[in-house]
């Protein structure tokens, strides 16, 4: 077993701009599959910044990587973005089971799997994130002590691990993190963090129920998408 390690330090287009960044192909993978149990209401479809929320998400996914695949059970409702949907393949398992089916599907090595609940993340960080990859299997932001497993890169190599996980109904996202070769990467360890602390927090803003969403339409009107 490997614990995580701690270590400071359009198409065409998109697959020429990251590999200048990183000399890698990228496929972002976009998850919702979620119920938005607490939200009471679809959390992706939410309007933010005059669209879906989603929808902004994909707009920046698009940005870094080659390829964009969204992670569904559910086509009909997601249509309008035009974007390969892909089902899970191991049903009712929550988030990994979505991983899951995004690294299988996914032809390259590498994947950037985004939440949809993230109204506020910019290509900026993620590219930062991808720089940072080196050789590890995972790489996982940790924001302010939180870690976010949902915005983060993973390797085909943490398939078997996954499948492993799965198998065993072993769930939890902080177990699954616990065995890989993982680079946990600090708010402190990003360039953008340095250079502006308040915008860099609302990056990993997430919105799970109504305060949360009410929450992010206060930030909304006064955010600067200039980063």
């Amino acid at each position: 077993m490997v614990m995580c390690t701690v270590k400071k330090q359009c198409e065409n287009q998109c697959i020429i701009k990251i590999e200048k960044v990183t000399g890698m192909d990228v496929t972002a993978l976009l998850l919702a599959g979620g119920k938005s149990s607490r939200m009471g209401t679809n959390k992706a479809m939410l309007p933010m910044f005059q669209k879906a929320s989603i929808e902004n998400i994909a707009t920046e996914l698009n940005k870094i990587a080659g390829h964009v695949l969204l992670i569904s059970n559910s086509p009909d409702e997601y249509s309008f973005l035009g974007l390969p949907m892909v089902p899970d393949q191991y049903h009712g398992m929550g988030p990994l089971g979505g991983l899951h089916a995004g690294l299988t599907a996914s032809k390259t090595d590498t994947v950037f799997v985004s939440a949809c609940d993230m109204p506020f993340i910019k290509a900026a960080v993620m590219e930062e994130m991808l720089g940072n990859l080196e050789n590890y299997d995972a790489l996982v932001p940790e924001i302010d002590g939180q870690l976010h497993p949902l915005f983060a890169i993973y390797r085909k190599t943490c398939l078997p691990i996954l499948t492993s996980c799965l198998e065993a109904r072993e769930l939890k996202m902080v177990h699954f993190l616990e065995k890989l070769n993982a680079k946990i990467m600090k708010h402190t360890e990003f360039q953008l963090y340095t250079k502006n602390h308040k915008l860099f927090s609302y990056l990993f803003y997430n919105m799970n129920n109504p305060q949360e969403y009410e929450e992010a339409k206060k930030i909304e009107s006064h955010f600067n998408p200039q980063i």
